[in-house]
C-alpha cells in the first residue's frame, strides 16, 4: 500500500523513487499542537530534523514558492544525493510538507499561514551547511 506521502514525492522537483511510507500517528497541526511545540516566533523548531526531512523540505518549499532564494532548491538536491536520503520515508514526509519533531512526531507546516510555512523553510535552510558536513 502506498502512503500518501509517497504519490507525492512523485512529483517533487527531486527525483526518486516512489517511497512508501510506514503509518504514524496524524501529525500534529496549527490548531492541536501540543504545548512546548512552536517557538517564542509561532513556528516549530527544526532543530530534530533529519537530513532526509530537511531534503524533503527543501522540495515542498521550493514546490510552493515559499522561498525565493535558490539555495533551497540547491541543498534540497545536495542532501536527497547523499545515501539512503532519497528513500528514507522522512525524505516523502519533508516533501508534503511535514516536519520530524523527533522520530514520533510531525508537524504539518501545511496548517501554517504562508508567511509562516516561509519562516519554517528559512530557519530549515539555515541548517543545511550542518547537515551537508554531518554524515
Amino acid at each position: 500500500m502506498l502512503g500518501t506521502a509517497g504519490a507525492a514525492m512523485a512529483q517533487t522537483p527531486f527525483h526518486g523513487p516512489v517511497l512508501k511510507v510506514p503509518a504514524v500517528p496524524p501529525p500534529m497541526t496549527a490548531v492541536n499542537v501540543a504545548p512546548g511545540v512552536l517557538d517564542y516566533d509561532g513556528i516549530p523548531t527544526v532543530e530534530h530534523a533529519s537530513p532526509a526531512n530537511v531534503a524533503g523540505l527543501m522540495a515542498y518549499c521550493y514546490k510552493h514558492k515559499l522561498v525565493r532564494d535558490t539555495t533551497v532548491r540547491s541543498l534540497g538536491r545536495k542532501l536527497a544525493a547523499r545515501d539512503g536520503v532519497s528513500t528514507d520515508p522522512a525524505y516523502a514526509w519533508g516533501g508534503v510538507g511535514r516536519l520530524m519533531l523527533d522520530h514520533h512526531a510531525m508537524f504539518d507546516i501545511t496548517t501554517l499561514k504562508p508567511n509562516l510555512q516561509s519562516a519554517v523553510c528559512s530557519r530549515s535552510a539555515l541548517r543545511g551547511p550542518d547537515l551537508l558536513k554531518s554524515r
